[in-house]
């Protein structure tokens, strides 16, 4: 079902549970199966997060509740910047652009230039909170609406702040061009704006590095410079 309000549609999407669990049977269901998680499962745009509740004995099968949201687009861009400063006498700043074309779903296309780096990968996370009175490192952990353990961007299963590593060079100038499929500009579980951009001290291990840290902020160290996502008008 279709819905049109001023010059956005709306796809009304009914689900119902046994849809769901036809379509994860089988073998895939035992991919599903962890007690009492949340799963992630990104997309093209949009991302769908699956609850498992496991079996009673003798009572009923396993439970699965997914979390949908309902599918719009408006036929306007959507553009945000962040523009990172410094912590205490630092020098690292920056500006990074955020553009969806066709918000609240689809690819958001993320360009931006931070100066004055070290040499090398730093870590660079979307928080959870945008409150700078405090500075950098009262943000809150990672943006994680689907309470996923830490990951990269090609992770199968990660927080929708992570964007992984970018590297400076040695005059200290580190370039970002990417595509993340996952996150929102236009407000919902998955939005992004409002909340903080951190660039760190490290180099992200992407949650591969087998210690609680890893699976949490990918020991990438002190927030070296942040700023709050704020749209361009």
């Amino acid at each position: 079902m279709v819905l049109f309000v001023g010059n956005t549609s709306f796809v009304v999407l009914l689900v119902i549970n046994i849809c769901v669990v036809k379509y994860i049977t089988g073998a895939a269901l035992q991919d599903f199966s962890e007690k009492n998680t949340i799963i992630g499962i990104p997309g093209e745009g949009r991302h769908l997060a699956i609850k498992a509740y496991p079996a009673i004995e003798n009572y009923q099968s396993d439970v699965y509740e997914v979390f949908v949201e309902p599918y719009g687009f408006d036929i306007r861009p959507q553009v945000a910047i962040a523009v990172l400063t410094s912590e205490g006498e630092g020098s690292v700043g920056g500006e990074v652009v955020f553009v969806q074309k066709h918000p609240p779903n689809g690819p958001i296309f993320i360009r931006g230039n931070i100066t004055g780096l070290a040499a090398g990968k730093h870590g660079l996370h979307i928080q959870q909170a945008g409150d700078l009175r405090e500075g950098c490192e009262k943000l809150g952990g990672h943006f994680n609406p689907y309470f996923l353990r830490h990951g990269g961007p090609k992770s199968p299963h990660r927080h929708i702040g992570d964007l992984g590593n970018i590297e400076a060079k040695e005059d200290g100038l580190a370039e970002i061009v990417r595509i993340d499929p996952l996150m929102s500009l236009s407000g919902g579980p998955r939005g992004i704006v409002g909340r903080a951009l951190v660039v760190t001290e490290g180099e992200d291990d992407l949650g591969l590095g087998g210690n609680a840290n890893s699976y949490i902020d990918g020991n990438s160290g002190k927030p070296l410079a942040c700023g709050i996502i704020a749209y361009i008008r």
